[in-house]
């Protein structure tokens, strides 16, 4: 007879009588992940009982339901069909389960994970999805399932974290200091690093919940902040500079902003909008030992919006200067130079 504790499986698993195979699969998928051991390392003690008695339920009520013969008998007899079901039922019944059930047998099938024996008659398992886990964060940083069956893993859960950098960060390199879980750590981190990045601190992540057991490791990934004036390409710098219309016709000396400072630069007479000043060694270094980007300074000529009488009569006087229309060869010159850079991104695009 079932005990007075025991629920019926289609509720364990969230579903109604009647459900179809894959409904049964999601199910039981959800509900492992939401009640593995592993997933409540940090809970109470008693929270960690909780979810282990929820995962066996769970995987006793997948046991049956995912079984033809097993649901069938289910259905008509419940609790008190032949055999019985459970890890109770005794040693062999009419299709009931052993006493050695073991929960993880079903999560291992289910989730295509290999068990290997040791000795004693205690097993661990080792599981393999192709480098990634398809339970995302919650479960990465485990060598292996088993948490509260005495096949925990041995190495601690992987803490993650995100450090944001500046460019001038970026561009030295930096050492970042912080505390994780009350302990001082310094996190070096290499110039030239990216958005993205990864870098691993072994030993700095979540402590074994098993004597004797290494802790995970401390996984760092990189976030940039936006610079108010320069912009990232690759190892390149990039400032928009918005060139006085006056300065582009006559030439003259303007003041831009670098890593190491504002400096001054020289525009020659006649200087275009879209015109591309290179700065070399100015960018960022390579993280691969390929030296440094330049700073790249993008013209952008600025025409005032409005005009005084004054302005508007000096620039008439301009306005039927042969000098002052662009002849063909310069449409040429200017329209390939936007070409060029239209071309440059969409390559990158496909890249």
């Amino acid at each position: 007879m079932a005990t007075k504790t025991k629920r019926d499986y289609y509720e364990v698993l969230g579903l109604q009588k009647g459900a179809t195979d894959d409904d049964i699969k999601k199910a039981y998928r959800k509900m492992a992940v939401k009640w593995h051991p592993d997933k409540w390392q940090q809970a109470s003690e008693a929270e960690k009982k909780k979810a282990e008695e929820n995962f066996k339920e769970v995987a006793e009520a997948y046991e049956v339901l995912s079984d033809a013969n097993k649901r069938a008998r289910y259905d008509q007899f419940g609790f008190n069909a032949p055999g019985g079901f459970g890890a109770n039922s005794g040693a062999g019944g009419f299709g009931g389960f052993s006493s050695d059930f073991d929960p993880m047998d079903i999560f291992n099938a289910f989730f295509g994970g290999g068990a290997r024996g040791a000795s004693g008659g205690s097993r661990s398992y080792s599981f393999n999805f192709g480098g990634s886990s398809p339970f995302g964060e919650a479960f990465s940083g485990f060598d292996g399932f088993g948490g509260g069956f005495g096949r925990r893993s041995t190495k601690g859960a992987d803490r993650r974290i995100t450090l944001k950098v500046t460019l001038q960060e970026i561009a030295k390199g930096v050492t970042k200091k912080g505390k994780i879980q009350g302990e001082e750590i310094s996190i070096p981190l290499p110039a030239g690093v990216r958005e993205g990045q990864q870098f691993k601190l072994a030993g700095k992540g979540y402590p074994s919940q098993v004597q004797g057991g290494q802790p995970g490791d401390l996984l760092v990934n990189i976030e940039e902040v936006p610079d108010p004036e320069l912009l990232r390409d690759r190892d390149d710098l990039v400032y928009n500079l918005a060139l006085p219309f006056a300065t582009a016709a006559l030439g003259g000396q303007v003041e831009i902003p670098t890593l190491d400072g504002r400096v001054r630069i020289t525009v020659k007479p006649g200087t275009q909008s879209g015109s591309m000043l290179r700065l070399k060694g100015k960018g960022l270094p390579n993280t691969e030992g390929y030296g440094k980007g330049d700073q790249i300074v993008n013209v952008l000529v600025y025409v005032p919006e409005t005009l005084t009488d004054k302005e508007r009569k000096a620039i008439e006087s301009l306005r039927d200067s042969q000098n002052c229309q662009p002849s063909e060869s310069k449409r040429q010159t200017m329209f390939s130079k936007i070409r060029h850079l239209f071309t440059r991104h969409q390559e990158e695009a496909y890249q």
